[in-house]
């Protein structure tokens, strides 16, 4: 007598995974999302502590003897507009921040790019870029008014010298980190040493060379500001310790107003012109 085999139950098929983007991934940044990623939108949430600011000091909770109400600091700023004072020293504000950051942030690429591709160039510039680098740029300022003496020149030599090591050191880091697996086939492929500096290692260390020209234009505007705090009779700088040393706070605030929105203006540009020229270097930099 055979027996007869009973077949083992089989389990319920179980529903196929699909793994795949999300569909918050496929959809995208939401439009809430793009806008405070825009310029105006990151202004919304400076207009909120403005806000909570005015409000505190209209209720008092806010001594305004320290901190006057926005809206008393915006009189201040139109009726120093309106005076003229202020937009003659701001003139002289912004020109002195570009030449800063022209004589810190150009020679600073150039070295750091030769830096990149020159090993013993290397050894030789990073020891004292290490030594260099930590002293604060301020320290420097009595030695650059006994060279240049007073007035505009040991200012802007101070604002580029404290752009140029951001931008050094982000040039030769970005050479160091390309990929040498394109260097070696471009070589293969019979491309001369200038082509592969152009087509190859530049395009690669270019996010991390504007990562550096970026936090350079911010850097020139703090050191320009710093020494017409300690040295400038003339700059939006030195309006601004005038006004603090005469006690007229509102005037103060103002003058800070606008060194905040030409520190902006500054980011805003610079992250312009990457989009414009370099839109493929973005992603990279954020």
């Amino acid at each position: 007598m055979s027996a007869t085999s009973t077949p083992a139950p089989t389990e319920a098929a179980a529903p196929a995974v699909v793994y795949g983007p999300s569909r918050r991934g496929t959809r995208g940044p939401s439009r809430a999302f793009r806008f405070m990623a825009s310029p105006a939108g990151s202004l919304v949430p400076v207009v909120v502590i403005l806000a909570v600011w005015q409000l505190g000091s209209r209720a008092g909770l806010i001594d305004e003897t320290f901190f006057p109400a926005p809206w008393d600091c915006a009189v201040a700023l139109k009726d120093l507009l309106a005076d003229g004072d202020l937009l003659s020293n701001i003139w002289i504000t912004v020109q002195r921040i570009l030449a800063g950051f022209a004589l810190g942030v150009v020679p600073a690429v150039v070295v750091g790019i030769m830096m990149g591709l020159v090993p013993w160039l290397k050894v030789v510039l990073d020891p004292v870029i290490a030594i260099l680098y930590p002293i604060p740029a301020v320290a420097i300022l009595p030695l650059l008014l006994v060279i240049f003496g007073t007035g505009g020149t040991p200012i802007i030599v101070l604002g580029g010298i404290i752009s140029f090591f951001p931008s050094a050191v982000n040039a030769m880091a970005g050479v160091q980190q390309n990929d040498q697996r394109l260097v070696l086939m471009a070589r293969n492929m019979g491309a001369s040493r200038a082509q592969i500096l152009w087509k190859v290692v530049l395009p690669g260390a270019l996010p991390s060379i504007f990562a550096g020209i970026r936090l350079s234009a911010g850097l020139a505007l703090l050191g320009v500001i710093a020494g017409e705090f300690l040295a400038g009779s003339d700059g939006i700088g030195s309006l601004t310790w005038q006004y603090w040393q005469v006690y007229q706070i509102s005037n103060m605030y103002a003058t800070l107003a606008v060194i905040a929105a030409m520190g902006f203006a500054l980011t805003t540009v610079t992250l312009r012109v990457q989009r414009r020229f370099f839109n493929w270097t973005e992603g990279s930099t954020r």
